[in-house]
């Protein structure tokens, strides 16, 4: 059996380009995980993305995001569809 995603999305009131904020819960036949604040932005004109929780940290003077998990790239790709998936539904019920 695949890993299963659910997204629980909440489109925010934030400081754009963030749009969204999300839990996500992936489910295996031996057992799940919730990853909590998984963000969702989109800029004027550009396609919306979304990220896995990062951590800010400062180095040589600049603010850079660090990832706080590392799946499987074909795992990472599918929660990251999953989110964008999930935000677009949300937007289009809003419209």
């Amino acid at each position: 059996m695949a890993t299963q995603i659910k997204v629980e999305l909440t489109i925010v009131n934030a400081r754009p380009p963030l749009r969204a904020l999300a839990d996500v819960t992936l489910t295996w036949p031996e057992g799940q995980i919730t990853i909590r604040r998984c963000a969702v932005f989109e800029k004027g004109g550009e396609p919306p993305w979304a990220t896995l929780p990062r951590i800010p940290i400062e180095k040589s003077g600049k603010k850079q995001y660090v990832p706080l998990l590392d799946p499987p790239r074909d795992l990472n790709t599918q929660v990251l569809e999953a989110l964008l998936n999930e935000y677009r539904s949300a937007v289009n019920a809003r419209a």
